[in-house]
């Protein structure tokens, strides 16, 4: 029991920083892109994504990397980094199904302890992708296999006098369900909006906002 209110906590924080994007074809090299969102708490995301052929899988893949941080706690003690590939494993015309694989690390600050994330999460995305546009449902699933914890004062004082600080084993993981779009205007400019449902990984309902709603701006280049 002694740990039982860092946990659930910890939980809810450090899950909040969960995000994922899949875009439509490109014949464009590079993409840099923007993101707002509510994740349950409300993020901005800053990303730039470059699509690179693999000559043995015979297909392109889009590798990524993003920061994002907390709006109304911007800077590096409420954020996430994260790194990724896009592939598309199966594709029959404008059909497709599309997988996102990636690795995360995140910080959280609190009133009650500082702490930090490292994570892995896949995403898997079938529907319609066109140049101009695509359409697309959404099946999520990320897991934190390890968090370094260190309490606060407040927390020592408030909760549990003996608090230690040190590794833990990861929180436990989200599904989320959903679907997202979007437009490409003038082969350059892209607009995108996911919606996405979380669940924890036994399927239960997830505490904070119901929905996961981001709304996307990047520009090929």
């Amino acid at each position: 029991m002694k740990y039982l209110i860092t946990i659930i906590m910890l939980f809810a924080a450090l899950n909040r920083l969960s995000a994922q994007t899949i875009v439509n074809d490109s014949p464009t090299e590079n993409r840099a892109y923007f993101r707002l969102g509510i994740e349950p708490t409300t993020m901005a995301t800053f990303g730039y994504q470059r699509n690179f052929k693999v000559g043995f899988l015979n297909r392109n893949v889009t590798s990524y990397a993003e920061w994002g941080t907390s709006m109304y706690r911007f800077g590096y003690n409420n954020s996430e980094l994260k790194f990724g590939a896009i592939l598309v494993v199966f594709e029959k015309r404008n059909f497709k199904v599309v997988n996102n694989l990636n690795l995360s690390a995140g910080s959280v600050t609190t009133h009650n302890f500082e702490s930090k994330k490292f994570a892995a999460g896949d995403e898997v995305a079938a529907g319609f992708y066109k140049q101009t546009w695509f359409i697309a449902t959404t099946v999520e699933y990320e897991k934190i296999y390890l968090n370094r914890i260190e309490h606060t004062e407040f927390y020592r004082t408030t909760y549990y006098e003996d608090a230690e600080d040190g590794w833990y084993k990861g929180a436990g993981g989200m599904f989320q369900f959903g679907i997202e779009g979007g437009g490409t205007i003038k082969g350059m400019y892209d607009i995108h909006l996911e919606i996405k449902m979380p669940f924890t990984e036994r399927l239960n309902s997830y505490g904070g906002s119901p929905l996961h709603i981001n709304l996307g701006f990047g520009y090929r280049f």
